[in-house]
């Protein structure tokens, strides 16, 4: 049994509670507090035995719906509960789960999937997630998806720039010098995990991978998970493309918060995903000049071979103009 220290959102009752936590099989925790204002008290949860880690802009959320299709795997429906990024004080559309009695919510309809997990990319990006993921649940495992840095800061920058204005009519080879969200690197994320979990608990792949080589890169998790190997996911479909919008309003009104948060709590599943399909669509490709791709490869330079050494993978390719 190992004992825990919980704090703000932590604490099943009130903060910096002491709790242990007993694990009972691969996924199932039972939870006991120790002492609270309320009394003693008992939970019984189901936490996930698996992250998708990161990053963002990197092929994530077509894992997750690849993963979502196998029998064996549990995924919520929320995408990106960052729970373990949380730290109190902080807005509900950014962080949609900010406790640990939300946090199991998400995955009491776990029936007889061996593998649970969950997709927020942001983990590698919230400096404080490694420790927390590790206090809670030490033996999951853990996958990272990397994308050609150069590639996902402009994805970033497009993004940014479409949702909501930020750097209207500054190139992408100036932003990149001033706008921290851009600058985005992999080698220090990468090291806050492995200084803390065993080096197989961690699966590292290429957005390089799941595009050339779709069904062998998922099956290959697959099996990383302990799950068949042998499940077909529907690989024809990519998620949240990147680019500019055809048609502005379009993209606008199906972009609105308020309108998506009347979708999900409306609409079936289905017409949901329709509507992403559709601002999907809407979309066109704006292809990045080879002077700013010049430009952004020096930036991170650097990184890039620092995080090849670290992941003994080739990314010589990532340099390439």
């Amino acid at each position: 049994m190992a004992s825990l220290t919980f704090r703000d959102h932590w604490s099943p009752g009130t903060a910096g509670i002491p709790i242990t936590v007993e694990r009972t099989g691969c996924m199932t925790y039972h939870v006991h507090c120790l002492y609270s204002k309320y009394g003693s008290r008992a939970l019984v949860m189901t936490l996930p035995n698996f992250l998708i880690i990161g990053m963002p802009k990197a092929g994530t959320t077509s894992l997750y719906n690849h993963f979502r299709e196998h029998p064996q795997i549990f995924m919520p429906r929320i995408k990106e509960p960052r729970f373990f990024g949380y730290e109190g004080s902080r807005p509900r559309g950014i962080f949609p789960i900010q406790s640990l009695e939300e946090y199991k919510a998400l995955f009491e309809e776990v029936t007889t999937e061996t593998a649970v997990g969950e997709a927020s990319p942001h983990y590698m990006v919230y400096p404080g997630a490694p420790r927390r993921i590790h206090d809670l649940i030490p033996g999951a495992r853990l996958i990272a998806s990397l994308r050609n840095p150069v590639d996902r800061s402009y994805s970033t920058y497009q993004m940014n720039l479409r949702n909501q204005g930020t750097n209207r009519g500054i190139p992408f080879g100036r932003a990149i010098d001033t706008d921290p969200n851009l600058q985005d690197t992999y080698h220090a994320k990468l090291v806050r995990f492995f200084d803390l979990f065993p080096a197989e608990q961690i699966r590292v792949i290429l957005l390089d991978d799941l595009e050339a080589r779709p069904q062998a890169t998922v099956q290959d998790l697959f099996g990383f998970l302990g799950v068949d190997t042998g499940f077909v996911p529907d690989l024809s479909k990519i998620s949240n493309p990147g680019g500019e919008p055809r048609i502005r309003l379009l993209h606008d009104v199906l972009g609105r918060a308020e309108f998506r948060r009347i979708g999900r709590a409306v609409l079936p599943e289905g017409a949901i995903n329709r509507l992403r399909d559709l601002r999907s669509r809407n979309l066109r490709k704006v292809p990045l000049s080879p002077e700013d791709r010049a430009r952004a490869g020096a930036f991170f330079r650097e990184d890039i071979l620092k995080t090849q050494d670290l992941i003994r993978r080739d990314l010589s390719h990532w340099m390439t103009v």
